[in-house]
C-alpha cells in the first residue's frame, strides 16, 4: 500500500475513532480535565457533610488530602464526638444557585484524626460514589471510557475503580489551580497544583505526588508561597508542570517576571491575583501523596477577574447542557435543608 493510501485509511480510522466515541459519549463530550475561568472563591458549588450533627457546609473546610487512597480531609470545627448515630454519612455536591440540584454524593468513613495547635483534623475514604450529572447510561459510558483510558495509560499511580469515581465527583466542586513556591537552601521550585483547601481556624493544607522531586523539596522548605493565577496565564502556568519532577530550578529562566513575597521574601509571579504564604506545621504521606497541613501566615488579594480552575468533563458537561437548556419551572419544590429529597435532582 502507498503512502498516501495508508495515510487516507489512517485517517478514515481515526475518523470513525472519533464517530464511534461521540455516539458512545454524546454531543458534550469534555476531556476529563477542563479548564475554567471563574471568580474566586468558587461561586458554583456547595459541598455538604451530613452525618455529623445538622448539616455543614464545608465547601470552604475541605481539602482532597490523597489520590489513592483517595482521601479527604475536613476541618472547619468538625469534631469526631459530633458523629450522629444511625445517620449515613456523606458529602453531598450541590449547585449553589437555582434549584440546588444534587450532582453528586460520597459515603465516608472515618479514617483518622490529624491533630493541629487549632480544633482537628478529620480524615475520610469514600466507601461509596454516586454521580447524577448525566443520565445513568451516557455516564456509565463515560466511566467505561475512563477505564479504557486508564488501562492504557502510564500513570504511576494506581486508582481503583471507586477511587477514580470519587476523583470524578469531587472534581465537581471547582478546584482552583495555583503556583507554588518553594525554597530550601540551594534549591527552588515553582510548579503548579490543585489538591488543596482551606481548612478554617487559618489552616491550609495542600496534596503532593509523593514520589516527585517537588515533595520533599517542599518539606525541607518548611514554608510556601501560593499565587492564584488568573485565566489569562493559565497556559504559562500549566507549562510548568514539569518541574514537580526537578529538584532546583533557576529563578530567571521562569516564563514570567517574579517578585518577593511580603513575609518570606519567596519570589511568586508579578501576575499572581493572590498570594498566600504558610508555614508547614505536620507532613503525612497517606500513600500515592504527601499531605501538607500549614498554618496560613498572610493572605493578599492584588486583583479580582476571572481565575484558573479545573473541573472534571462529566461536570463540564452538565454546566454546558445547563446553559443552553430552556428555562423551564422546577417540577418540584426545592429542599428546605440540604439532604433531604434528594430524589429531586437525580433527574439531571
Amino acid at each position: 500500500m502507498c503512502k498516501a493510501a495508508e495515510r487516507h485509511a489512517m485517517t478514515l480510522k481515526h475518523r470513525m475513532a472519533l464517530a464511534a466515541k461521540r455516539i458512545v459519549l454524546g454531543n458534550l463530550n469534555q476531556p476529563q480535565q477542563c479548564n475554567i475561568g471563574i471568580a474566586d472563591p468558587q461561586p458554583e458549588i456547595r459541598v455538604w457533610l451530613h452525618g455529623m450533627g445538622a448539616p455543614r457546609d464545608v465547601t470552604f473546610a475541605h481539602s482532597i488530602a490523597c489520590a489513592s487512597p483517595f482521601t479527604i480531609c475536613i476541618g472547619g470545627g468538625v469534631s469526631p464526638g459530633d458523629r450522629t448515630p444511625g445517620e449515613p454519612l456523606a458529602l453531598r455536591f450541590r449547585e449553589h444557585h437555582d434549584e440546588k440540584r444534587l450532582l453528586a454524593e460520597l459515603s465516608l468513613r472515618r479514617t483518622d484524626t490529624l491533630l493541629t495547635k487549632a480544633p482537628a483534623l478529620l480524615l475520610f475514604q469514600v466507601e461509596s460514589c454516586k454521580n447524577y450529572c448525566l443520565p445513568k447510561g451516557r455516564l456509565w459510558a463515560h466511566y467505561l471510557h475512563l477505564a479504557y483510558v486508564q488501562s492504557r495509560s502510564n500513570s504511576h499511580i494506581r486508582m481503583s475503580t471507586r477511587e477514580a469515581h470519587a476523583m470524578i465527583a469531587a472534581f465537581i466542586c471547582p478546584r482552583p489551580v495555583v503556583l507554588v513556591s518553594a525554597v530550601s537552601e540551594s534549591r527552588n521550585n515553582m510548579f503548579p497544583m490543585n489538591l488543596l483547601g482551606n481548612l478554617g481556624d487559618g489552616y491550609f493544607a495542600f496534596a503532593l505526588d509523593s514520589t516527585r522531586l517537588a515533595a520533599p523539596l517542599v518539606a525541607d522548605a518548611g514554608t510556601v508561597a501560593l499565587s492564584g493565577i488568573p485565566m489569562e496565564h493559565a497556559e504559562v502556568a500549566r507549562q510548568l508542570g514539569k518541574n514537580h519532577k526537578r529538584e532546583t530550578i533557576s529563578w530567571n529562566q521562569l516564563p514570567f517576571a517574579t517578585k518577593p513575597s511580603s513575609a518570606f521574601s519567596i519570589p511568586v509571579p508579578c501576575f499572581a491575583s493572590r498570594v498566600i504564604e504558610m508555614q508547614i506545621e505536620t507532613t503525612h504521606n497517606l500513600g500515592s501523596h504527601t499531605f501538607f497541613v500549614c498554618r496560613v501566615i498572610t493572605d493578599e488579594r492584588y486583583s479580582d477577574g476571572a481565575q484558573f480552575f479545573m473541573v472534571h468533563g462529566i461536570y463540564q458537561s452538565w454546566r454546558l447542557a445547563k446553559h443552553h437548556e430552556p428555562r423551564v419551572p422546577a417540577r418540584r419544590s426545592v429542599p428546605s435543608a440540604p439532604g433531604k429529597g434528594a430524589s429531586a435532582a437525580r433527574s439531571n
